[in-house]
């Protein structure tokens, strides 16, 4: 990339990655134009910063001297298309990220099917509890975020999809766990775990949590296979799953030569990341909580702490994509079945169509021949009737389920 560029288009910078990278070249002087079809708390931050968003195209993002674009926008993007013609570069998200982490003495990145913006948002605070100088680039929103160009350490969280973390060079390669996820990229299982292979290698030191889903890492020499952490903690962050993503992060913050005593008192204040079994609020006298897990690990994992937690508990799923429904569809059976209080929400279709695989109401009618039980609603509105008034409810999915149940909260307190 030619270091003479002074005006930068962000095509989708409503998003969490690619707003923190908008912020990054402000920061660095350019001039930043950002294009998202809705508004956003990111967009709203970026305009804070001074970069103007809209959701039309204007005139002059044709005299950009080059453009970023997100994942979700393809190349049959009109908008692309005329900027191809103009011969304006144009750099994917992924590619963008791994320019601006060359500005960083240290990258620590975080890759895994289940928990990596957990694992990679607890070895930020660490870091930062130990006053080093820290950003973070995490797809979930942290406490305290920075991405500050020419910091000692950037903690990345590496995402397998698309193949973008393919493009990092870290200086610490970490792998929670891998499992079947995202084959619409990578067509088939073999074709995933070499992807994670190749990225392990790149790292110069490499921690894997010690698992049956990351033995076939073992290939690889000098890689550091950690087992739960005997450090006594008090940690406020639940569930097993989470037992493992500390492990991995304490092992990463020792062999950075941060002292105990200062993991502990990180990892004892470290409240987690937003979606991750967090609490909401309360409808009538019950409990809401929501979690992203999307996939049927997860799912399970949640559903396992949650019940333990809660006696009387209800959940919501929210299936994220036709394909991934369809190809997990006995695995989520085997997840949901045992729930006695289980609704189905309408599935959250992201960028598929239909014919893609399944839809929440398929996955409802399977789940119907083993739980009499089980709902299926399309509405906010048909929902109030499975919410309870005691006890506690989970909206659990990787779409706006999120969304849905801030606004009956809210519902609730208007009427109060």
């Amino acid at each position: 990339m030619k270091k003479n560029f002074q005006s930068v288009l962000f095509l989708g910078i409503g998003g969490v990655s690619m707003h923190q990278l908008a912020l990054a070249y402000k920061e660095k002087g350019y001039t930043v134009y950002g294009y998202d079809q809705k508004k956003s708390e990111y967009t709203k931050i970026c305009e804070n910063a001074g970069i103007e968003v809209t959701n039309r195209f204007r005139r002059e993002f044709l005299q950009v001297d080059f453009c970023v674009k997100t994942g979700a926008i393809s190349d049959t993007n009109k908008y692309i298309i005329n900027l191809k013609k103009l011969k304006c570069p144009i750099f994917d998200r992924a590619e963008i990220l791994a320019k601006l982490c060359d500005e960083f003495k240290c990258v620590i990145a975080v890759a895994g099917t289940h928990g990596k913006s957990t694992t990679a948002s607890i070895i930020y605070e660490i870091l930062r509890t130990a006053n080093k100088k820290v950003s973070c680039h995490i797809g979930a929103d942290v406490f305290a975020p920075r991405f500050r160009c020419g910091d000692d350490y950037l903690v990345v969280e590496a995402c397998e999809y698309n193949k973008s973390f393919l493009k990092l060079k870290p200086a610490v390669s970490v792998v929670t766990n891998v499992e079947a996820e995202h084959l619409d990229t990578y067509k088939n299982f073999f074709n995933l775990r070499t992807a994670f292979l190749t990225f392990l290698k790149r790292g110069q030191k490499r921690f894997v949590f010690d698992s049956p889903n990351t033995n076939f890492l073992r290939r690889i020499k000098d890689v550091t296979f950690v087992s739960k952490t005997k450090l006594k903690m008090n940690p406020k962050i639940k569930g097993e799953y989470n037992v493992n993503n500390i492990s991995l992060a304490v092992a990463v913050a020792q062999v950075l030569g941060i002292d105990e005593k200062t993991i502990i008192k990180a990892i004892n204040s470290f409240s987690g990341v937003p979606r991750r079994y967090e609490y909401l609020g309360q409808y009538k006298n019950a409990k809401i909580f929501i979690d992203y897990a999307h996939h049927p690990t997860e799912l399970k994992s949640f559903i396992e702490a949650f019940s333990n937690e809660f006696k009387e508990y209800k959940i919501v799923f929210q299936p994220h994509t036709y394909s991934r429904t369809k190809m997990f569809l006995p695995e989520f059976v085997s997840a949901l079945k045992g729930v006695k209080n289980l609704c189905i929400f309408k599935e959250y279709p992201a960028r598929e169509k239909p014919s893609a695989g399944l839809s929440a109401h398929d996955l409802y009618l399977e789940l119907k021949k083993y739980n009499q039980n089980v709902k299926y609603v399309a509405s906010m509105k048909s929902l109030f009737n499975f919410l309870t008034d005691k006890g506690a409810t989970a909206f659990v999915g990787a779409g706006d389920i999120n969304e849905l149940a801030k606004k009956i909260i809210k519902s609730y307190s208007k009427n109060c």
